[in-house]
């Protein structure tokens, strides 16, 4: 009896999508066990990095950045707060918006935290050269813009 150890897909998209996703799985594990060492999980350091970057922000704006819901992403700030890494600050001008901004503790581990991703996220593309790099850079800009189009 012949038995089919990989299955088989009809499309080459599908094996290509299986590949990508794998190698989001496996990076977004090591990128997990390294912010584990910093009592992070990575979406609270996907808080601190948008914040660090862009200073401080309405909830709104930072679901949109993380694509999440303001409900999913309040758990999220409710623990960073508990760190006292971030805090809440309620818009002067109109009350229904919450900002957050980074504390001087936060924004000190984001700075110190920021050299170690990127480190940690080399790792995953040295095997691509630069160009290799930007090619799959360009590639992947091109897939997001046309599934967001959609």
């Amino acid at each position: 009896m012949l038995v089919n150890k990989r299955p088989f897909f009809t499309r080459y998209s599908t094996s290509l999508w299986i590949r990508f996703l794998r190698f989001n799985l496996l990076s977004n594990k090591k990128l997990q066990d390294d912010l584990e060492k910093l009592d992070l999980t990575p979406p609270q350091f996907y808080v601190l990095a948008t914040i660090g970057y862009a200073g401080e922000l309405p909830f709104s704006e930072i679901g949109e950045k993380m694509m999440v819901t303001v409900s999913n992403l309040t758990g999220i700030v409710d623990r960073l707060e508990e760190k006292g890494l971030v805090t809440r600050e309620r818009d002067l001008r109109d009350r229904r918006i919450v900002r957050v901004r980074l504390t001087e503790k936060g924004s000190k581990l984001y700075k110190n935290t920021i050299p170690l991703f990127e480190k940690s996220i080399a790792q995953f593309f040295a095997p691509l050269d630069k160009s290799q790099q930007k090619e799959l850079s360009s590639l992947l800009r091109k897939l997001i813009r046309v599934s967001w189009a959609h």
